[in-house]
């Protein structure tokens, strides 16, 4: 799992894509913050069911980071 350190990036880019849940444990956020940032559009991220199961790249989470910490 990737984790942030103090520059605001985040270190392992071994994956590409996450999930929700990986995404707001990576942020330190809850998976109900991260699902508002997506529908706000401050996160971009695919949807892969129409149940709300989303995936969001890496890079997503960088720019998240820069934009607003």
């Amino acid at each position: 799992m990737a984790k942030i350190n103090m520059e605001n990036q985040i270190l392992d880019t071994s994956r590409q894509v996450v999930t929700l849940p990986e995404a707001a444990a990576m942020l330190g956020m809850s998976p109900l913050t991260i699902r508002r940032a997506i529908k706000s559009g401050k996160i971009k991220a695919m949807q892969i069911s129409p149940k709300g199961r989303y995936r969001i790249l890496i890079g997503e989470l960088n720019e998240f980071i820069q934009r607003y910490s």
